[in-house]
């Protein structure tokens, strides 16, 4: 952490808070950036691509553990630190939003902090969600506190990231800045500016705040239905970051534009979607714009726990054609299909017809997505293994379906782990072939950081990945 602090104190001075005046107070340096060329317009953009990629950097290598993908020792379980979300978090993502909120508050510009505070609490609930304790009241210090202590992950769920988001929503719905410069959200890479469905995402990440919360508080759940049905109507809501042919889809420039594969899609999801495992001979559309396979008719793919070219007759891959990992894909970070979903498991048990029609526009809310023809979507949709029918529905077809969904996206282990990895719940789920954890448990928890030991000297006692999470341990 103290490496840490350091750059993001270098980042801070020499782009965003020098002072105009050089050592000595001798002549201004034309090619610095000053003080007042900073301002909540020029940093938004930055903000919200290192969001971006600090999301990417949590799927980059952990969407191993929900088993999208394979071939790395990762899959093992052996010690992973989640470094690809850890750095652009403390380095950039952290001081740039809360940089904004407080320049935005101090100008009555409450649509930016706004905005910067739906990001703030999306990327720290990830980050908890993954590590447990993170650094967050004491983080983003400078020189005053090289060695943030952590914030223990009940104290994050129960007072800052509801604290974020209900502030998030309020100023969202607050009176517009005076200052006709600030009236309007500028360099918004994702709406536009379009204030509406930034609070469509603000209740949107709170439905998935009160879901996660639900196992320790019932309750919470007609929480969850409530923002939900205040969250996003269509795909052309989704919270995501568009990428162009000059700024490339970071799974293109990993995966699919690479190469050598260094890991491909799992067995777990290929046959979940090829009709030889969860759903016996159906076919699901958006298996061919998920992944490409050398032989269309035969989908093989890696065993968890397996590394990539221990089976030679592996043959499925990210490419450069596949939908997620083309160099224009959106990085998606909540979704329509993702707010059904939410609606659907969280009224399974109260209202079991308005679960089912959810679980049905959650369905065909992600095939629309990846552009599946209307034809073939309804086909789907009317399988008797699809189609059970309110009375029929179990939690197992809600979950199986939204992991389909999401694919790639970190959010899935979540769900995993709030049901503890349970077969009812994600039939044919299995540990992998190699298991480096003692006692062979499921993995529950990202390792410390690779930057923290021997730099920050107020860590928290981090036990094996194996342990589980104050948010799973109900």
């Amino acid at each position: 952490m103290e490496k840490i602090m350091k750059k993001i104190l270098i980042l801070v001075f020499a782009l965003y808070l020098v002072s105009c005046d050089s050592f000595l107070d001798v002549n201004q340096d034309p090619g610095r950036i000053t003080e007042d060329q900073v301002t909540v317009q020029t940093l938004l953009p930055a903000a919200i691509r290192n969001t971006a990629s600090a999301q990417f950097g949590a799927s980059q290598y952990g969407v191993q553990y929900p088993q999208y993908l394979g071939g790395q020792a990762i899959s093992q379980y052996t010690p992973y630190g989640f470094d690809q979300i850890w750095r652009p978090l403390y380095t950039d993502v952290i001081p740039s939003l809360q940089e904004i909120i407080e320049r935005a508050e101090a100008q009555g510009a409450f649509n930016y902090s706004g905005v910067a505070k739906v990001l703030l609490a999306m990327n720290m609930m990830t980050a908890t969600d993954i590590y447990g304790d993170v650094p967050y009241t004491q983080a983003n210090q400078g020189t005053t506190n090289l060695y943030p202590c952590y914030d223990p992950m009940q104290e994050m769920y129960e007072v800052h990231i509801p604290n974020l988001i209900n502030e998030a929503i309020e100023e969202l719905q607050r009176p517009l800045p005076e200052l006709p410069s600030l009236r309007n959200v500028s360099n918004d890479y994702i709406y536009g500016g379009n204030l509406a469905n930034w609070l469509k995402a603000a209740y949107g990440v709170r439905a998935r705040y009160h879901l996660h919360l639900a196992e320790k508080n019932p309750s919470l759940l007609a929480n969850a239905v409530a923002d939900a049905a205040l969250s996003f109507t269509s795909n052309a809501d989704d919270l995501q970051l568009t990428y162009t042919e000059d700024i490339q889809n970071p799974w293109f420039s990993f995966l699919g534009n690479a190469v050598n594969k260094i890991m491909q899609p799992s067995t777990f999801i290929t046959n979940m979607m090829d009709g030889s495992a969860q759903y016996p001979g159906l076919d699901d559309p958006r298996l061919p714009f998920y992944m490409n396979s050398a032989d269309p008719d035969n989908y093989i793919a890696v065993v968890p726990g397996q590394l990539v070219g221990d089976n030679p007759a592996v043959n499925v891959n990210l490419t450069a054609d596949t939908w997620f990992s083309r160099n224009v894909a959106p990085l998606q970070m909540l979704t329509f299909a993702e707010i059904e979903f939410i609606k659907a498991e969280a009224q399974f048990d109260s209202n079991r017809g308005a679960a089912y029609d959810a679980y049905l526009n959650g369905i065909r809310a992600s095939m629309a997505k990846v552009g599946v023809a209307e034809s073939a979507i309804n086909a789907y949709l009317s399988d008797p293994m699809i189609a059970t029918g309110a009375d029929n529905l179990e939690l197992k077809d809600i979950m199986l379906q939204k992991y389909i969904a999401l694919y790639l996206q970190i959010e899935t282990w979540t769900d995993m782990r709030r049901y503890q990895y349970d077969t009812e719940v994600y039939p044919g789920l299995a540990q992998p072939i190699l298991n480096q954890i003692p006692g062979s448990p499921w993995i529950q928890r990202s390792n410390i950081a690779d930057d923290e030991p021997g730099t920050n000297t107020c860590l928290p006692e981090v036990p094996n990945q194996g342990i589980i999470l104050w948010l799973f341990n109900n």
